[in-house]
């Protein structure tokens, strides 16, 4: 039998938490590599139809200051996770299949929505803001989302991994 989705919900505040006060490091490329990629992973909660919540309650402050700490993050996920509607949701991962095409090695996979870094982006987080938009039509911003911070990186698929809360239910 599956725990029951209030579990599910503690644990992954849990995790998220844990994510906000312990950030892993940026790994910079390797001098002879210019490329890197970034993806996000976008968890949302989706609202159990005996604690639908109203319309304002989807809303969340946004963003204290410009430069948020980490103890920013964590007050935000802390505020996020103590509505009802949430705490009896069941959480959701967005994946992507990624388009077939000729030549691809990654065709007709399925994966986290993300791309590789374009020289206007200012950072992996704008990278991967900008990819999940393109690929999703998905706005990741201070009200519909909270920024947890990254996730481990790899040399190997130069790769930047951002955890998002998704807040809204649907897609505006």
């Amino acid at each position: 039998m599956p725990p029951k989705p209030e579990t599910v919900v503690s644990h992954l505040k849990s995790v998220l938490l844990d994510l906000c006060h312990h950030p892993y490091p940026y790994v910079p490329n390797p001098p002879e590599l210019n490329k890197r990629a970034s993806v996000a992973l976008i968890i949302r909660i989706n609202p159990h139809y005996s604690h639908w919540p109203q319309a304002q309650d989807y809303l969340i402050r946004p963003q204290p200051s410009s430069q948020p700490t980490p103890a920013d993050h964590a007050a935000r996920v802390e505020e996020y996770f103590s509505k009802d509607w949430v705490q009896a949701g069941t959480p959701e991962v967005l994946f992507i299949k990624r388009a077939s095409r000729k030549g691809d090695r990654w065709t007709g996979h399925v994966a986290l929505p993300g791309g590789r870094r374009d020289p206007e982006d200012a950072d992996d987080r704008a990278a991967a803001i900008r990819e999940t938009e393109e690929e999703v039509g998905i706005v990741l911003n201070d009200t519909t989302c909270v920024n947890i911070g990254n996730l481990p990186q790899r040399y190997y698929l130069h790769l930047q991994l951002h955890a998002f809360a998704r807040v809204l239910n649907s897609v505006a």
